[in-house]
């Protein structure tokens, strides 16, 4: 175990400052404004963490799926008497199905809990007790909306977010399919900048704008070499559109998060840029709950929470519930973010070495499905037919995104990329013409709209697949 004086008065690396090597990026750098900031003790904090949790979380990704299920079940137990006992959201929910601390000792009981969401967290106050519980400037904060619309503060404490950055750095390895080196650079290309910049001046990790230029992008890239890109599939596009080698820059592999992105996109990016792209699929409540590894299979993060799905109909899907590992502050348990998915068997090793079950269908949000009468039609089945068709090189798309404007009308907008092809392409009419099989109750119109300009979530984040049906977007 390393020996770091965590009361060093020296100032943190200035991460930043060694990334802006040349001026025209320094507008584009993204500097943290969180109401906590990094400091040098909490650097060294987490890098003593780091140091000696590596070994164990790298080996948890193998380790059988009976010693998983029962260090699962021992944490459950854990939270779940501690938030009977601190929090009264949980104290009173609790007590009217009859728990009592020490209840659960199979996950029979723990499956008895009720199942919770956002609107049930907001109503009942929760945010605000948890923040009366601290002193003010202990917590960490961040604010999440997602697709729901529903704004509510995430608070976080010191041990907490640094078991997330531990997690995440083994993510990181994970996705480059070898250890994080020190000096290794990860690079982001997002709304904002990550929480901790380096760990004691190692590991450093530079943010910039995703409204970045490309050209400036790429020199910038060229300069700092990063291992590793995270990104948004939305501004990986534009980069992807230059067909470099990101080979040539010292990138191994490239990480998409926070925004929906399709399988035959990313293949379609790694191909193009000459490095694996590989997903993620995270929120503010549950932090990491599947990564893509390189067999582009979607691994539950068994020791970031427990994770199930609740009310599955006869082929298995079911709204995604979990119980975060990440939050002892403000826990989430039993929690549903509102998508619906299909998961594994457990017991099969991957390809890829990992034993976490897998995510075996990710159908989204309930309000990605498009109306079709008395039922729906998931936004799988949409994007599978956009992987067939639009993201084909000949479709001459950009980027689209899918509105349902009325009950019997869709609009495909899109950017071509060559203005002057436009969207009369092959693919396109393909996928004109197959979307209304997907409708078995409505006669559905299909119509093209060419656009430069896309709707967003609040947060900023582009939206695939939107129901409008007043047509208001």
């Amino acid at each position: 175990m390393s020996t770091i004086n965590i009361t060093e008065t020296a100032p943190i690396r200035n991460v930043e400052a060694d990334a802006a090597r040349s001026e025209e990026i320094e507008p584009f750098i993204r500097y943290s404004q969180r109401k906590k900031a990094e400091s040098r003790p909490a650097q060294a904090r987490l890098r003593r963490r780091w140091d000696f949790e590596k070994r164990h979380v790298r080996r948890a990704v193998w380790q059988l799926e009976q010693e998983t299920d029962r260090a699962q079940l021992l944490r459950i137990r854990e939270l779940v008497d501690r938030a009977f006992v601190s929090h009264r959201f949980y104290r009173d929910l609790y007590a009217s199905v009859g728990y009592e601390p020490g209840a659960i000792v199979t996950w029979d009981d723990y499956e008895a809990l009720p199942v919770i969401n956002k609107r049930a967290l907001i109503d009942g106050g929760f945010g605000e007790d948890v923040e009366a519980m601290y002193p003010a400037g202990m917590l960490h904060s961040a604010r999440t909306s997602g697709s729901s619309g529903l704004n509510m503060t995430i608070y976080q404490d010191d041990a907490s977010v640094e078991y997330r950055h531990v997690l995440y750095m083994r993510h990181c390895e994970l996705m480059l399919r070898d250890t994080l080196q020190p000096t290794d650079w990860r690079y982001g290309i997002y709304f904002v900048a990550e929480r901790y910049t380096s760990l004691l001046g190692d590991y450093p990790f530079v943010t910039v704008s995703q409204d970045v230029p490309v050209d400036i992008l790429i020199r910038n890239l060229a300069e700092v070499r990063p291992r590793l890109v995270l990104t948004l599939p939305s501004a990986l596009q534009r980069l992807a559109e230059t067909r470099i080698d990101l080979q040539e820059f010292g990138v191994q592999a490239v990480g998409t998060n926070s925004e929906r992105s399709t399988k035959e996109e990313r293949l379609h990016y790694s191909d193009t840029l000459g490095v694996p792209v590989l997903d993620e699929y995270s929120s503010e409540e549950m932090s990491l709950i599947a990564y893509e590894c390189g067999e582009r299979r979607y691994h539950l993060v068994e020791d970031s929470g427990r994770f199930d799905v609740h009310g599955a109909d006869e082929e298995g899907y079911g709204h995604l519930v979990g119980t975060s590992f990440g939050n002892a502050s403000m826990p989430f348990i039993r929690y549903d973010q509102g998508d619906v998915v299909q998961i594994g068997q457990a017991g099969s090793q991957c390809p890829c070495g990992s034993r976490f079950r897998v995510l075996t269908s990710f159908r989204g949000r309930e309000d990605e499905a498009l109306a079709d009468g008395q039922g729906t039609v998931a936004a799988d089945a949409v994007l599978g037919l956009c992987d067939a068709t639009l993201v084909d090189a000949e479709a001459n798309v950009l980027q689209y995104q899918i509105v349902q404007t009325a009950r019997d009308r869709v609009v495909l907008r899109a950017q071509p990329i060559d203005r002057a092809l436009g969207l009369e392409t092959r693919p396109v009419r393909k996928f004109v013409a197959t979307l209304p099989s997907l409708f078995e109750n409505v006669r559905m119109n299909v119509t093209v709209e060419q656009t430069d300009d896309f709707d967003r979530f609040a947060s900023g984040k582009r939206r695939l697949i939107i129901v409008a049906m007043d047509g208001a977007r």
